[in-house]
């Protein structure tokens, strides 16, 4: 159901309904945009009776995704709707972090993340241990992508390493705080001794790679960190300035579920392959492979 369905079918005008979202009352994922509601989830609610766990393993044939923002995962969804007619996939993006705080709520079935942990140097199994310690999980490499500085067509303001977004003039935008590419931007500007107080544009902040790119289309911004893809997309300038592991973490007690099987075929398949190969900025060479388990 969306907004305005809901609020007739409990009775309620919209404005409360965004204020029970707000207070995390009213289970709810938003995709593209928009409020959605599970009805069965609502009518549990309702019932004050809802145990998450027990509802994710209930759900036939629906997939709940949540987790970090990126292109060529959010395809994966739609190879999904269009050639698997029983399985009905949610993808809410949050963010690599508040996605891990989803899965340890038991609100979500997968989750995407690519935090690089300081001391380690490790990509997201550190953050795995400290946030899904009492879950047991599957982790599996989704891809690798090239993360970046997005810049305009032809790079007129000569861009050409992290440094420059401190330079004076540049416009920076920038990603929400608990997401995979904030992480790498503050780690990244701690160790070139960059105070985030000298980038104009810090704390101006989107919640995705795409919205990045619209900015500097759109002349707000003249760069922000993103993947390749996007400014691929949109025919913007690109200064690479990493390669990082994105994984997927799968709750494991529905990891053998069709639903998840479907989706790991997907994965490792010949279509996903050159969908990524057509995006730009992706290696599949290790995609599907399971690299953890707890």
């Amino acid at each position: 159901m969306n907004t305005e369905q809901v609020s007739k079918y409990l009775g309620i005008n919209e404005k409360k309904v965004y204020k029970l979202i707000t207070e995390k009352k009213l289970p709810a994922t938003k995709i593209t945009g928009k409020w959605t509601f599970l009805k069965d989830m609502v009518d549990r609610w309702l019932e004050g009776d809802i145990d998450m766990d027990v509802f994710l393993r209930q759900q036939k044939g629906v997939l709940l995704i949540t987790g970090s923002d990126d292109m060529l995962f959010s395809q994966i969804t739609n190879i999904l709707n269009k050639y698997s007619t029983d399985i009905f996939p949610f993808f809410c993006k949050t963010g690599s972090l508040k996605g891990l705080d989803v899965m340890k709520q038991g609100k979500a079935h997968i989750a995407g993340t690519h935090l690089l942990d300081e001391d380690s140097r490790e990509y997201n199994i550190p953050f795995i241990d400290s946030y899904l310690e009492d879950r047991h999980i599957v982790t599996m490499n989704f891809a690798s992508r090239e993360q970046g500085l997005i810049v305009k067509k032809n790079n007129p303001k000569h861009i050409i390493k992290l440094e420059d977004i401190a330079r004076r003039g540049i416009r920076f935008i920038n990603r929400q705080k608990g997401s995979g590419t904030r992480n790498l931007l503050d780690l990244s500007l701690k160790k070139l001794g960059i105070s985030s107080l000298s980038v104009n544009g810090y704390k101006k902040e989107v919640t995705t790679h795409l919205e990045v790119g619209l900015h500097i289309l759109n002349n707000s911004a003249d760069c922000g960190i993103g993947i390749k893809s996007v400014s691929n997309m949109l025919g913007l300038g690109f200064v690479p300035l990493s390669k990082e592991r994105f994984d997927i973490v799968i709750l494991k007690e529905v990891f053998f579920s069709n639903s998840l099987q479907n989706f790991i075929e997907i994965l490792r398949s010949a279509k996903f392959k050159r969908i990524a190969s057509a995006l730009g900025g992706y290696d599949t060479k290790t995609s599907g492979k399971v690299i953890y388990t707890n």
